[in-house]
């Protein structure tokens, strides 16, 4: 089976209960705006460790500006548009709320991280986004039930 473990961090914007949006990157080679993700590792305690520095590093957000807890999984089996072949997803789900934004990131629209062009998206934005929708309707449906 072809299997695949995967850990996704969904960035709110501020620790505000009624903050609504999420931090995308637009991932050149899918074309399509993605959660900030990594391969899962072994252990939860291990993988959050690693998702820390990794939120740290690619997305320039000081590990003393946000707080980050584990969510939930979920499993999905679906067709990969990008290798034409059915895949298992074993997703875990992270929430990390920023507690600082940087300033950059209040940008209506597309901002720059580095290399990487992000927005922010609603759950709505990203389900009506036909993109999206088609390649991760379940990861998006999974930030709605769990989050």
């Amino acid at each position: 089976m072809n299997r695949r473990a995967s850990s996704l961090i969904a960035v709110k914007d501020g620790v505000d209960a009624l903050s609504n949006r999420y931090l995308t990157y637009y991932d050149e080679q899918w074309n399509c705006w993605f959660l900030p993700n990594h391969r899962s590792f072994d252990s939860y305690e291990e993988d959050k460790r690693k998702l820390s520095s990794y939120l740290s590093s690619e997305f320039k957000i000081p590990s003393d500006d946000f707080q980050m807890r584990f969510v939930g999984t979920a499993t999905s089996t679906k067709l990969s548009t990008a290798h034409n072949e059915e895949r298992t997803y074993d997703y875990r789900l992270y929430l990390a709320s920023v507690i600082r934004i940087p300033d950059a990131w209040d940008a209506e629209g597309e901002f720059a991280i580095g290399s990487k062009k992000c927005k922010w998206m609603t759950v709505g934005e990203m389900l009506n986004d036909r993109k999206i929708y088609a390649i991760n309707h379940d990861v998006i449906q999974m930030l709605k039930d769990l989050i």
